[in-house]
């Protein structure tokens, strides 16, 4: 089984949902990718001392 992982950020317009439909479709049909799952991190700031942020990856499986 082989995993692909993708930063998808934390803010989403209504085009921003198509755009991200539309790399869900691409993964599975041209590289056999199969959504799995999304989960949220932090990521930390800057030198490890500024504000952390927030955002969300995006899980993919190949069987």
């Amino acid at each position: 089984m082989q995993y692909k992982i993708e930063q998808i950020g934390a803010q989403f317009t209504d085009k921003d949902i198509l755009n991200l439909e539309s790399r869900f479709s691409k993964y599975a049909d041209e590289q056999g990718y199969k959504f799995h799952s999304v989960f949220q991190i932090q990521k930390p700031g800057c030198l490890g001392i500024g504000t952390p942020t927030t955002t969300y990856l995006a899980v993919y499986v190949k069987e």
